[in-house]
């Protein structure tokens, strides 16, 4: 187990960053699939427990640093990896990312693979996933993968704009976390209407995406929050909202803190 806490000088703390950035190569995930950003991953925040973004098809963009950025100036004091999942490639990648499913649950389970090694090695750390657009799925996909595995649940997850099909069965992914799975819709993203009736859902599917209608099923532990730029004040892009890194600081730390979820509302 890496324990920096207690690292008082420069020298120490540079030992301990080496050492983390080794685990994280161990684990598969290095340069070619993580941001090794060593403010976001230093040996300290590893040993305090992990948030895992997943971008969308475009790979790792302004919308996912806004979303660590957001997480970072809200207090979060985890380890924030953002997981390169797909092919590196312009255009055509694009369109794989978004329609490779056997790929794309392959690019999961790989995920769900290196989980299981950060839990054996900081076993009772906290693990949240957090992805975007078609991240979004693939964070459904790794929860799946890490049942597969036998791993131990992570905490939750949280799908923003999340490019899935509404009626995609979730069972297999909620027992798979702990206090549960938070969808993120905007009922007036376009994006992902345009994207599920002529490209189909990262699953395949081609129902209404569940990041523009949210999910059809019921479930427990599945939050459900919609928001447009009126409801809350920001506006540009409705895919890309919810990625807002001030709206991020403001109420992610709220998920991330609470024991049990939904979190009270501020100041309670």
């Amino acid at each position: 187990m890496l324990d920096c806490t207690t690292a008082g000088d420069r020298v120490v703390k540079t030992v301990c960053g080496a050492l983390c950035v080794a685990f994280l190569a161990a684990m598969g995930i290095g340069c070619e699939r993580v941001d090794l950003n060593t403010y976001y991953t230093s040996a300290e925040r590893m040993d305090k427990g992990l948030v895992v973004i997943l971008p969308g098809i475009e790979g790792e963009s302004a919308a996912n640093q806004d979303i660590r950025r957001g997480l970072d100036e809200g207090g979060v004091p985890y380890a924030l990896a953002i997981y390169r999942w797909g092919f590196p490639l312009p255009g055509i990648g694009l369109f794989m990312n978004q329609t490779d499913t056997a790929g794309n649950r392959r690019a999961a389970r790989e995920l769900a693979e290196r989980i299981v090694l950060y839990q054996t090695n900081f076993p009772g750390r906290p693990i949240f996933l957090s992805g975007h657009s078609a991240g979004g799925g693939e964070v459904v996909f790794t929860l799946e993968a890490l049942g597969e595995l036998g791993a131990e649940p992570v905490e939750g997850a949280f799908l923003l704009a999340a490019s899935i099909s509404s009626d995609y069965p979730l069972h297999a992914a909620l027992r798979m976390t702990r206090r549960g799975l938070v969808n993120v819709y905007n009922p007036e993203d376009d994006l992902l209407n345009t994207g599920a009736v002529f490209f189909g859902n990262v699953d395949g599917g081609h129902a209404p995406s569940a990041g523009r209608t949210g999910f059809q099923g019921r479930y427990e532990k599945l939050y459900q929050l919609q928001i447009t730029g009126a409801e809350i004040g920001i506006f540009g892009d409705p895919h890309y909202i919810a990625t807002n890194a001030s709206l991020i600081a403001e109420r992610g730390p709220l998920w991330l803190n609470s024991e049990t979820w939904p979190p009270p509302p501020p100041g309670r």
